[in-house]
């Protein structure tokens, strides 16, 4: 939901409540008046009516609005304002009346006086202040919504620009400026924030990216040279058993050492989108070929493979990424397989299907996509594989999915 949106329906929600009070508050207050003065009135016709038959004797009753009659002598004397209903049959049914009434004595005789005069019906009078109301809230809401709306296009003009601006942002060009400006301080304050922002991400960026070719440099040359020595060392004659042993031990210590350093400087590079350079990929030609380099494996342990794949498929990425993606879930498929198993490979234009059998792993989906975890622990993997395959998919916003049915695991890419 949008800013605005949110800010309007406020106002609505406000300024709706507010008028049904203020209109429940005004009829009560108009009645109130209204009766008040009502009452007012009658009392004087009362007063009138009781010295004109003083004066005069009698004066004409002019039913239903002044009733004038002589009642019993025995009548106890009172006075009362009440609300009634007397019928009319010019309208053909009953009218609400305000009535004042009062037996008293006037020159030795006793007389029932009683003074009304019409009500507003209650129901009209609420019709009235409801329509009434009504309209000024329908009109006060209408200007509001055009008032606050032009306002706020103009108010948060800088603001979106300052997004749109952010949007176009990226870590790797340096010199990033907001151009927007704006006379209101909370905005200037937030262009300042973010300025300075966007510098420290730059400059933490091109540290990092300066730190991984460094240390992609000075920890690959030092391991060259070890295994370089180790080579040589196991070359020289008369090497006693135990001795070649610990050597080449410390060698293929070596080995993995480097490979983990690689593999770590990779998902270093992925997760800091150092991989900027894309292009046209045919992903059906990159699986044929990735498919011959473990042909040898395939065979060893006599697995069949299955392959159903799209000529048409292309995708815009980076080339190195989609030949580690593509080695690491071939290379998962054929390692982790059982002697004669099955592998398949499915690819069409939406989505890639790699396949393999095996028996049901014990632990949780959500980690096997989790650095230097291993489901084998014996294994010599440094379980970083699916971590790298899973930053390529992030990176690419391409979603990552695995599942194991019919006695096979599947991992599934959707492009």
């Amino acid at each position: 939901m949008r800013l605005l949106q949110k800010t309007n329906r406020a106002y609505f929600i406000v300024s709706g409540t507010a008028f049904i009070i203020a209109g429940v508050v005004f009829y009560f207050v108009i009645s109130f008046f209204f009766r008040d003065q009502l009452n007012e009135k009658l009392y004087h016709d009362i007063k009138n009516i009781t010295r004109s038959i003083k004066e005069n004797g009698t004066i004409p009753d002019y039913y239903p609005f002044i009733e004038i009659r002589e009642v019993p002598t025995q009548s106890e004397q009172s006075f009362k304002t009440i609300d009634t209903l007397i019928f009319d049959g010019f309208e053909n049914k009953k009218i609400p009346f305000r009535q004042i009434s009062l037996i008293t004595v006037i020159n030795n005789k006793v007389y029932f006086l009683a003074a009304r005069d019409t009500l507003i019906e209650e129901d009209d009078l609420l019709e009235a202040i409801a329509i009434v109301t009504g309209l000024i809230f329908v009109l006060l809401l209408v200007s509001l919504y055009f008032i606050n709306r032009k306002l706020s296009l103009k108010i948060w003009q800088p603001f979106y620009k300052t997004l749109n601006e952010l949007k176009d942002f990226s870590h790797d060009k340096p010199g990033f400026k907001l151009s927007s400006e704006s006379q209101l301080y909370e905005f200037t304050e937030l262009n300042k924030t973010l300025e300075k922002l966007t510098r420290k991400v730059i400059s933490d960026y091109q540290s990092l990216k300066r730190f991984t070719e460094d240390a992609s440099h000075e920890i690959q040359t030092p391991l060259a040279v070890i295994q370089s020595k180790l080579e040589t060392l196991m070359q020289y004659p008369g090497l006693k058993k135990d001795q070649a042993e610990l050597i080449n031990s410390a060698y293929i210590y070596t080995l993995r050492i480097s490979k983990l350093t690689q593999t770590l400087l990779l998902l270093t590079k992925i997760a800091n989108d150092q991989f900027p350079d894309k292009k046209a990929i045919n992903m059906a030609e990159l699986i044929g070929e990735k498919i011959k380099m473990f042909e040898d494996h395939i065979l060893e342990k006599s697995l069949t493979l299955n392959v159903d794949i799209k000529p048409d498929c292309i995708l815009e990425t980076n080339f190195f990424l989609a030949e580690s993606l593509l080695i690491n879930l071939i290379g998962n498929a054929v390692k982790h397989n059982i002697k004669r198993g099955v592998i398949n490979i499915r690819l069409d234009k939406n989505k890639l299907e790699i396949s393999n059998s095996g028996e049901m792993i014990s632990v949780p989906v959500s980690k096997l996509f989790d650095r230097f975890y291993k489901t084998d622990k014996s294994s010599d993997s440094p379980g970083l594989g699916l971590a790298i395959v899973k930053e390529i998919c992030r990176l690419n916003k391409w979603e990552i999915k695995y599942n194991y049915e019919n006695n096979l695991h599947k991992v599934t890419v959707n492009f």
